[in-house]
């Protein structure tokens, strides 16, 4: 089942990012440094470059992007590093 994927600057400098994965009612995050983000945007999951170049560039022009049916298994959040987080129900 597709999620929707929110990312918000959280910090300039040095840049820092929150992503959350939203998964119907289940919501999953995690904090990247640039670097970090950046491979997790190319390698995770398949979107293509154009995609991830255009999800880049939102961030550094306003700071936030979303993308929905994003397919990544809940299953394999844990170990990629993502924390459930509380959602209101």
């Amino acid at each position: 089942m597709p999620g929707t994927l929110h990312i918000f600057r959280l910090k300039s400098d040095p840049p820092q990012y929150q992503v959350d994965f939203n998964l119907g009612a289940n919501s999953w995050v995690r904090v990247f440094d640039a670097h970090g983000l950046d491979e997790f945007l190319r390698h995770s999951w398949a979107l293509p470059e154009s995609e991830v170049e255009a999800m880049l560039g939102e961030l550094r022009a306003i700071g936030h992007t979303t993308e929905a049916f994003v397919d990544m298994q809940e299953s394999h959040l844990a170990e990629m590093g993502f924390a459930e987080s509380p959602s209101d129900k």
